[in-house]
């Protein structure tokens, strides 16, 4: 078995205008204490590797628990956050969200269901690299609101887009066996909903 953690960034600059925000002071701060979290339950991160989605706010998220184990972060695109529609500005973005988590999965253009499936594949694919990559029994993937939601969904055969409301920093954690995901514990949520930044 391969478990798979899915992890939510820390909090994020909330910009209409900026498509890659940085951590806040305050998510600064929740990574550090995530990396404290994660080293007394991984030692030393052996055995564990170390994935990021390539935007800012994922990618500081993984920084101080990298530096802690003195391992590489391997970014990977395909964990990036859902796409907007095609030709829709940046500033309406947060509207869309806000709609997009009243509706289905199969609400979804062409190309975001192509990012779903690519999700997906790639986290499937984790049990085939772990053969490739030596003795890593665990993968960190730092992500988004909206990676994780899709993963649960998929898994519990739901066209519910929010399955739930991951607190920031929160560790989603799955099981893949036998080509087969399976949810162990869902990460911490909520009490109110928060934009998907």
């Amino acid at each position: 078995m391969h478990k798979i953690v899915l992890v939510r960034h820390g909090e994020a600059a909330k910009s209409a205008t900026d498509a890659d925000p940085g951590l806040t002071e305050r998510g600064q701060l929740q990574a550090q204490q995530l990396a404290a979290d994660l080293d007394k339950h991984f030692p030393e991160g052996q055995g564990v590797r170390l994935v990021s989605s390539p935007k800012t706010r994922a990618i500081q998220t993984a920084l101080p628990i990298a530096a802690r184990w003195e391992q590489e972060i391997e970014e990977e695109p395909r964990v990036i956050e859902i796409p907007s529609p095609q030709g829709m500005p940046l500033a309406q973005r947060g509207h869309w969200i806000k709609t997009l988590l009243n509706d289905g999965w199969n609400s979804l253009t062409p190309a975001q269901v192509q990012w779903r499936n690519t999700v997906k594949d790639y986290l499937l694919g984790l049990g085939e690299q772990r053969e490739n990559t030596g003795n890593a029994h665990t993968t960190l993937v730092f992500c988004h609101f909206m990676v994780i939601n899709s993963v649960i969904a998929d898994i519990r055969n739901d066209l519910k887009v929010a399955q739930f409301h991951p607190d920031y920093t929160s560790r989603t954690e799955l099981s893949l066996a036998g080509g087969t995901l399976k949810i162990i514990e869902l990460g911490d949520e909520r009490d109110i909903d928060n934009l998907i930044q």
